[in-house]
């Protein structure tokens, strides 16, 4: 079972995700522990943000060789994200704060806002595609490079509301700090 070691103060954890070998293979990371939080140089990393999901479904990963449970929605996630090659750096809250420490989930937690603003990017993790999701994200991404994405844009083809719709309908999007205030999409009496 792993086991954390002490982190020291203005620090953080990362989380580098292995490369896969196959696409069967278990998902291997190991835990860096870098200076972050009052250094100007950190390691670059990517900061993933997505829903913790239910409790009752965790799967095992390898953490430093030794075992530890994931729920199924970060599991999913880090499958997705690893590499066939190339390994990946990123802060996971769920495994780079010891959630049995409250000492130290208490200082990381009034630490994100560093923690995401120092990331190279920060990568959302929506859930596993469904209910035309890809479709809804190829449509808004094409809305967006054409720059003029209005409510007429119902009869074009290629933008597909009803899987947008279900798309903004994800636990990722109730999230409060994700909802800052409710906004109407143009042209239809749903809320996101």
């Amino acid at each position: 079972m792993f086991a954390y070691l002490p982190l020291p103060g203005g620090s953080c954890r990362l989380l580098r995700l292995l490369p896969h070998t196959n696409e069967n293979s278990p998902i291997e990371c190991q835990i860096i522990t870098c200076p972050l939080l009052y250094s100007k140089k950190a390691h670059p990393y990517e900061a993933l943000s997505y829903v913790w999901g239910p409790e009752s479904n965790q799967r095992p990963i390898s953490l430093d060789g030794d075992e530890f449970l994931v729920r199924e929605n970060l599991h999913q996630a880090l499958f997705h994200l690893r590499d066939e090659f190339v390994e990946r750096v990123l802060w996971v809250d769920a495994i780079c704060i010891n959630q049995h420490n409250d000492n130290e989930k208490s200082h990381q937690v009034q630490s994100m806002a560093k923690i995401y603003a120092k990331a190279s990017r920060v990568v959302v993790w929506l859930g596993a595609a469904s209910d035309d999701s890809d479709l809804a994200l190829e449509s808004l991404r094409m809305a967006a490079e054409e720059g003029k994405m209005t409510a007429r844009r119902s009869w074009d083809p290629t933008f597909n509301g009803k899987a947008i719709l279900s798309l903004l309908e994800r636990d990722w999007f109730q999230r409060i700090w994700v909802r800052n205030k409710q906004h109407t999409l143009v042209g239809s009496d749903k809320k996101y």
